[in-house]
Parts: structure tokens; C-alpha cells; sequence
């Protein structure tokens, strides 16, 4: 990506929008949608940004590429949209993207580099833009709350709905709704995780560096609209998962002991409350602390069951429960 010279843009602020114009905006993400896949054919995001105006805006982007749409990672993140359409939509004004739309994002926090994610190999940026960017990280830092679902696997606890940085290690398609990912981040759960028997299915990864790491690996089913986004993620490759769901389920019906209690690990299909599946970059600084806490992870000594529930030919009580919650 390269740098142009142009002729300053001038921005909106969100409180001196109005219908029918297409205008360039700054705000700060309050919500968002990672993309997916629409009724259509095209992927769609949506992102409900604020200023220092406190007026907020829902933007209902789509396009066919996964990754011209906005590069967010997180509530806090700053963006920056050029050539959106403003329209109202049930009495509140909504932006779409329009032709020649084009995005920006940048890390929210206050003193991080001021660097931009986006699929453009070349755009603008200007001492004022730095300067906008800077202004609304101090704004953020004081008006918006982080997102506060994001923990490791050692914190998961049943019955929750939470989001999880992790690394892909082997998937495989389950049935026509359902798609099984095997990830890790470093760290164990303190119930054991419930597995998905791979025994009949198409899998892809390595099977012998899966069975080292044992208890710190889980099984994630993700079902429907998240699917098609699944199916594309390159083994190895660093995820974030929004919005999953955490459930207990009994364990060996012979035994009632807690030892016998197995977590499961849900992407329910839908949207709602911002469910998605994010791949993230190598330098993105998520990443990196991934990849301290994978390179410090205790390993197992030794190949043993211990500590590892195994479903005979799968689980179906897990597979029915493609709700949307």
C-alpha cells in the first residue's frame, strides 16, 4: 500500500448529516458485524459509529469482497469513510456504501501507531487526517467502553456468550449447516472440552501435532451463515470469534461427578449481538500477543486421554442446538 497526494478531504461531522447527500465521515465504532454473507450474494457489514458530537450512526455496508469491507477488529476501533450515502431508514438516518466508497481503520488506543487496515493498495492520509485519528482516540478513551467479552479459553465459564482470539489448527465440514474448527490459544480450560469425532469426516490439518497438544486444543461448530466464512479460513491462520457461546454438557451418565460435566463451544448461526468470525493479519498486535502465549503454552508431557472428553461419532444433542440466541 502507498501513500497519494490529494486535495484535502472535508469531513462530516455525524450531527450535520442530512438525507440524500453522500459525505466523508470520522467515527468511532459503538457496534459492528464482522461480514458476512447476505440474502444476496455479497457479504455485508454493519457499523454503528460516534463522534464528538455523542450522535450515532448505523452504516449497512456490502460488497462482494470480503475484504473491501472495513478491517474492524473491535468495539473502540476509529474509522474513516469516504463517499457514503446518507438515507433515512425507519425515521433515523442510515449510511450505505456507494460507488467509490472506500474505508479505513485504525487501532482505538491512545498512543498506538497510527496505522491504517485496509484492502486499498493506494489512499490518502494527511497530517489533519493523523491529527482527527488522535483527536478521537482521547475522545474514545473517556466516552466509549472496550469491549469487555474478549477472554482466554483458561477464563471460559458455561452459559456465556464472549469473544475468543485463537489459532486455526485443523477444520472440516460436518453436515450441510455445520463446520467444525479445532483451535487454540495457549491456555485450558478447567472443565474439559467436549470433541467432535472426526472419524467419518473430510479433515484438514495435522491430526499428530493436534493429539501433542491435547486438552489445549477445543472443537468450535460453528452453523449456517457462518459456514461459507469457515469453509475459507486457511489452516494456521488467527481468528477472532464473536459472540460465542459456551454450554455444559453431562458427560458419561454413569458417573455424576463434575469431572464427568464437558464444555462446548458455539458460533450460533444469525448475527446477532455481532456474531462473526474475524481472520486477523500476523501484524496485528492481538497477534502478536497470540503468538507469546502459543510459544509460552505448557505443553503436555505425555500423549494421554486424561483430561479429554471424546463423543462417539459426534454429539448430537450439540449439533441440534443451531438456535439463534
Amino acid at each position: 500500500m502507498s501513500l497519494v497526494s490529494t486535495a484535502p478531504y472535508t469531513y462530516t461531522p455525524l450531527n450535520l448529516l442530512k438525507e440524500g447527500t453522500i459525505a466523508n465521515v470520522y467515527g468511532v465504532v459503538k457496534f459492528f458485524k464482522p461480514p458476512y454473507v447476505s440474502k444476496g450474494t455479497d457479504y455485508c457489514s454493519v457499523v454503528t459509529i460516534v463522534d464528538q458530537t455523542n450522535v450515532k450512526l448505523t452504516c449497512m455496508l456490502f460488497s462482494g469482497n470480503y475484504e473491501a469491507l472495513p478491517i474492524i477488529y473491535k468495539v473502540g476501533d476509529i474509522v474513516r469513510f469516504h463517499r457514503l450515502k446518507i438515507q433515512v431508514y425507519k425515521n433515523e438516518l442510515q449510511g450505505i456504501n456507494c460507488s467509490g466508497f472506500a474505508s479505513l481503520t485504525f487501532e482505538g488506543t491512545v498512543g498506538m501507531p497510527v496505522t491504517a487496515r485496509t484492502s486499498s493498495k493506494v489512499f490518502s492520509f494527511t497530517p489533519q487526517d493523523q491529527k482527527m485519528v488522535e483527536a478521537l482516540r482521547v475522545w474514545a478513551s473517556k466516552h466509549i467502553s472496550a469491549s469487555s467479552t474478549l477472554v482466554q479459553l483458561c477464563d471460559a465459564q458455561p452459559m456465556q456468550y464472549y469473544d475468543l482470539t485463537c489459532q486455526l489448527l485443523g477444520k472440516a465440514q460436518v453436515d450441510s449447516t455445520a463446520f467444525l474448527l479445532k483451535v487454540w490459544d495457549g491456555t485450558q480450560t478447567v472443565l474439559p472440552s467436549w470433541r467432535v469425532s472426526t472419524q467419518d469426516l473430510t479433515f484438514e490439518g495435522d491430526l499428530s501435532h493436534i493429539e501433542r497438544l491435547q486438552s489445549l486444543v477445543v472443537d468450535i461448530l460453528v452453523y449456517d451463515n457462518h459456514v461459507q466464512v469457515a469453509r475459507s479460513i486457511e489452516v494456521g491462520c488467527f481468528l477472532r470469534l464473536y459472540s460465542l457461546h459456551t454450554k455444559l454438557q453431562p458427560g458419561n451418565s454413569e458417573t455424576s461427578s463434575s469431572e464427568s460435566l464437558r464444555l462446548e463451544f458455539h458460533l450460533h448461526g444469525g448475527t446477532s449481538y455481532g456474531r462473526g468470525i474475524r481472520v486477523l493479519p500476523d501484524t496485528s498486535p492481538c497477534v502478536d500477543q497470540l503468538k507469546k502465549a502459543l510459544e509460552g503454552a505448557n505443553l503436555p508431557v505425555t500423549e494421554t486421554s486424561t483430561g479429554i472428553c471424546q463423543s462417539e461419532n459426534g454429539d448430537s444433542s450439540a449439533l441440534s442446538s443451531k438456535d439463534n440466541l
